[in-house]
């Protein structure tokens, strides 16, 4: 059911009265006219009590010690392509009641699909995402979630099954002021739950690939696991495949997401050549972190 302030109702009823109002002291055609008016109004309020002009995701991002980080750089996907971006300030959001607060940000989008609280939106693990209306004058001005406990490299895969629709929001690993040109918009795409870097055109005016070939699929992520494709250094095997969110030994990593995928690598290889690029992972006892990130080889 939608709910709508006090303030929207009488709104609404003053501008009815008025028109009723207006009605006796008008001639006939005056009459069918402001008659028209009123149930065109009538309808556009209807409209705007089911259909929220806009769809919000807002958010907080915080570093591993809980404090809140601005001028964070948050980019919202739809179906893979990017639909806006922004970054985190001090801002106080609807969708919390908790005033103005550090590290928050809003990803506004026009509701084209015309979605409404009456649709379901999932999480990869099945779960419904909370979503929420906030009222304006007249109807329903926007409908969004709030997301927390984001750090950088995260992201959250939305989906809505009946318009065939996946939203993704990620946080990128860098401040605002460090974004890169390859980094700009419309030049990365999300795909299979990795985010996708454009290609760097090459002396010889070609691009380097950013993805497998198709033969070779990508690393198939679990619920929370980010796998970000870092640019690539040469034409060949590369440790280029960032890994966050993942918790476990270096067996594990290679038996789900090095060994088999064309790179060749052996366990003997990888579980010296790991160490000399994730150095603090001995310092860690050789356990993968969910609040770390690593570089693991990649095949282009």
């Amino acid at each position: 059911m939608f709910h709508f302030s006090k303030r929207s109702v009488l709104f609404v009823n003053l501008l009815l009265g008025l028109l009723i109002l207006s009605l006796a002291a008008c001639s006939t055609d005056q009459r069918l006219f402001m008659a028209d008016a009123a149930a065109a109004l009538n309808e556009e309020v209807d409209t705007a009590l089911a259909e929220p002009n806009e769809l919000v995701f807002a958010g907080q991002i915080e570093d591993e010690s809980g404090r809140w980080l601005n001028d964070c750089v948050v980019i919202l996907f739809r179906n893979g392509e990017e639909v806006t971006r922004t970054s985190t300030r001090l801002m106080d959001s609807s969708f919390t009641g908790d005033g103005p607060m550090d590290g928050v940000f809003e990803l506004r989008t026009p509701n084209i699909y015309k979605l409404s609280i009456a649709h379901e939106i999932y999480h990869p693990n099945g779960a419904l995402v909370p979503m929420s209306t906030v009222p304006g004058i007249v109807g329903m001005r926007y409908l969004g979630s709030w997301f927390k406990d984001l750090n950088p490299s995260d992201m959250r895969v939305l989906s809505v099954p009946d318009k065939q629709l996946e939203y993704a929001i990620v946080v990128l690993p860098m401040s605002l002021d460090e974004v890169p040109d390859n980094y700009a918009p419309g030049k990365l795409t999300f795909k299979n739950g990795m985010l996708i870097i454009q290609p760097e055109e090459t002396d010889d005016g070609e691009g380097s690939e950013s993805e497998l070939p198709e033969a070779l699929p990508l690393p198939t992520p679990e619920t929370n696991i980010v796998f970000t494709i870092l640019p690539s250094r040469n034409n060949g095997l590369d440790w280029n495949l960032q890994l966050k969110g993942y918790y476990g030994n270096r067996w594990d990593v290679w038996e789900k997401y090095v060994a088999g995928r064309g790179n060749g690598m052996s366990w003997e290889t990888f579980k010296e050549a790991v160490l000399v690029h994730n150095p603090h992972l001995e310092t860690d006892g050789f356990v993968f972190y969910p609040d770390k990130t690593y570089l693991l080889p990649y095949t282009q």
